[in-house]
């Protein structure tokens, strides 16, 4: 299942600043309305707690937002949230721990302000159950036994009320967290499919396109050099038109399986449609651009050694052909890029009887293999597949 964390660290720093506001001020009037019934001291240590559990909220808030926005690390920031709510309610149940006993008005005055506090922050906190039962128990445990012990019938019935109510928080809670959490993991899954290829569950065209121009904006504040493949399979009609459409669709899915194996983080395999592909390789060093793109693709021709079982009684063994153009070297955006690298594969495959590699370089960097050049095409149709398909 789609992980819901990032969603649920979302909402919780979002409401940090309004809870500030929503939890000060009542106590700012609790405060004044009690300073000449209670000590000033324990008025002004209950204030401090007050402050010190917002300022960690605040300082979660200023640290985590940014990976939070970014989609990261939610699992981590979501735990920081509880502990920073946890001192919150930790707060708020000192109050009627420490106050001194006082007339009923004063005793339902602060059980009004602190059932309040809590059905508010429950209320901003309830995308995360556990996050709002911490908040609301403390203070909601304290407050209940305070009236429930009261020598006074009428703070006794209100106790009993508010642990009922206490009680209802609870159970809405775990109802609202549950529909959240649906709610995001459809939202979720609804972002996967708009980026990923339903057949192999690799990135789709979007995606790739996504993680490009991301890429690309690193390589040019680093100096690095980002390459893009373009990736056509061999004589994959063939299979089709021999075996089905099963077997193609069996002979897609496990080369991405491989694939997907063989990845690392700086580099991306999609898959554009049909049975053409696009892989994105960052952080090039300039000069072992060579190199080091050669040692990535023999990773990538590796997991294709073995033959597929596209049947209970047929093997397929995958080939492949792909162009190559690097950035800053063959083009300097993400579509040019990738119409590079589509001339470059074409010029490959129509060499495919006579090559000695799958793969070659762009048309402005040198080829991995000593091949003879294609035959020559003037002007801009030299770049183009649809001129090279028409070279004899």
């Amino acid at each position: 299942m789609p992980d819901t964390s990032i969603d649920q660290a979302r909402v919780l720093l979002r409401s940090i600043p309004v809870g500030l506001a929503g939890s000060v001020v009542p106590a700012g009037v609790v405060a004044w309305l009690l300073h000449r019934h209670v000590s000033l001291w324990v008025l002004l240590v209950w204030l401090a707690l007050l402050v010190v559990a917002h300022a960690g909220r605040v300082a979660v808030w200023l640290a985590g937002r940014t990976e939070v926005r970014a989609g990261r690390n939610g699992r981590r920031w979501l735990r920081w949230l509880r502990l920073s709510v946890l001192g919150l309610g930790l707060a708020w149940a000192w109050l009627p721990v420490t106050m001194v006993p006082a007339q009923p008005f004063y005793e339902l005055l602060i059980a009004a302000v602190i059932l309040a506090v809590c059905g508010a922050g429950v209320a901003q906190q309830s995308s995360d159950a556990t996050s709002a039962l911490l908040l609301m128990l403390p203070p909601a445990a304290t407050m209940s036994l305070r009236l429930l012990v009261s020598a006074d019938a009428t703070l006794r019935i209100f106790g009993g009320l508010t642990f009922i109510y206490f009680a209802y928080l609870t159970i809405a809670t775990y109802r609202i967290q549950a529909s959240f959490v649906e709610l995001s993991r459809l939202h979720a899954l609804a972002s996967r499919q708009s980026l990923h290829d339903a057949l192999t569950g690799l990135p789709n065209r979007l995606a790739l396109q996504q993680r490009l121009e991301d890429a690309l904006a690193r390589a040019q504040r680093s100096g690095m050099q980002v390459a893009v493949g373009y990736i056509d399979l061999d004589d994959f009609k063939q299979v089709n038109d021999r075996l089905g459409h099963d077997a193609g669709d069996t002979l897609l899915r496990e080369a991405a399986r491989r694939w997907g194996q063989r990845l690392r983080a700086t580099e991306l395999i999609a898959r554009l449609g049909g049975d053409e592909f696009a892989i994105v390789v960052e952080n090039i060093d300039p000069q072992r651009a060579t190199i080091e793109l050669g040692a990535v693709f023999e990773r990538i021709d590796t997991a294709t050694a073995e033959p597929v079982q596209v049947a209970s009684t047929e093997q397929v063994r995958i080939r492949m052909s792909m162009g190559v153009a690097r950035y800053p070297v063959d083009a300097a955006d993400s579509d040019a890029l990738l119409r590079q690298a589509d001339a470059a594969m074409y010029q490959i495959k129509q060499r495919k009887a006579t090559r000695s590699n799958w793969w070659q370089l762009g048309p402005r960097t040198s080829y991995p293999e000593a091949a003879p050049p294609a035959p020559a095409v003037s002007g801009d149709e030299a770049l183009t597949p649809a001129a090279l398909r028409q070279q004899p």
